[in-house]
């Protein structure tokens, strides 16, 4: 009888998988306009429709703090498991691009071209989502205390300053990009969706903060604040937050912006380029 190679079924080593990031980054960075923005597009929108998901699953829930943030956690997995799987294009995962950069397999201009292109999709399918869900009213449910949840979510979300929202950052997507790392070692569709679940639970439940999933919830909830019955619901339940102070400014200088600048360290420097220093310094 014929020998037959062997199946591995084991995950990637760490060594590989720093190198499959790099070929990956260096097949994103090639991508054309057209694919790179509709891409960005899609996937801007897989997370924002997490974010609902994560609304869904936290606003009225009986369980405590802990188990509701949990509970949103395992929710919003949903954006990373169908970015992953699709072959979307995420800003924070693309950080991972910096290996490629590293290794003068791409130059600046590629990985610049990339996350500007990326991030501009990410956000036009997240505010895309946001208006979507808008115009379907899901705002209204129970009474419009899925829109009062959304906006204590994004008072939650403006409440720190500058430096501590670049930390808070940094810390989400070590996470995020760890969870892209972790699909580069696995070899089938369930090691990919198990990888995902955990880092991204804990990013979520710990409140750290990703800018594209931000693009959601922030304009989400300027959107409903201009709804007289959310305006309503907002009072009976307390009014923890002026309305008038969430403007596109406040949301883009304390939130968005601070958020990405920590994405970027906590991707590209905590993740991408300590892995680079580790397997591929020594090959430049």
């Amino acid at each position: 009888m014929a020998d037959h190679p062997k199946l591995s079924v084991d995950i990637l080593t760490p060594d590989a998988v720093t190198e499959k990031a790099e070929s990956i980054g260096v097949k994103k960075a090639k991508n054309s306009l057209r694919s790179t923005v509709m891409l960005g597009i899609l996937a801007g929108a897989f997370i924002a429709l997490a974010g609902e998901f994560y609304t869904m699953a936290v606003f009225q829930a009986e369980t405590g703090y802990s188990i509701s943030r949990l509970l949103g956690g395992l929710a919003f997995s949903l954006g990373l498991i169908l970015v992953v799987i699709t072959g979307a294009e995420l800003f924070t995962g693309n950080t991972l691009l910096v290996i490629a950069y590293m290794t003068r397999k791409i130059t600046l201009r590629d990985l610049l071209r990339n996350w500007v292109l990326v991030y501009i999709g990410n956000f036009i399918g997240a505010f895309g989502v946001a208006l979507l869900v808008y115009y379907s009213q899901q705002y209204a449910v129970k009474d419009h205390f899925f829109a009062v949840e959304s906006l204590k979510i994004a008072f939650g979300k403006l409440k720190y300053d500058f430096l501590t929202q670049v930390i808070r950052g940094t810390l989400a997507n070590m996470l995020v990009v760890l969870a892209v790392w972790l699909t580069y070692a696995g070899r089938t569709l369930s090691d990919k969706l198990l990888a995902i679940i955990f880092p991204i639970t804990a990013f979520v439940a710990s409140g750290f903060e990703h800018s594209i999933a931000n693009m959601y919830f922030l304009p989400f909830a300027w959107l409903v604040k201009h709804v007289p019955a959310v305006q309503s619901a907002w009072q009976v339940a307390g009014a923890p937050g002026d309305l008038a102070s969430l403007t596109w400014a406040t949301m883009f200088w304390k939130n968005i912006i601070p958020v990405t600048i920590g994405n970027i360290i906590g991707g590209a420097v905590f993740v991408g380029l300590a892995y680079w220093f580790v397997y591929l310094y020594k090959r430049v």
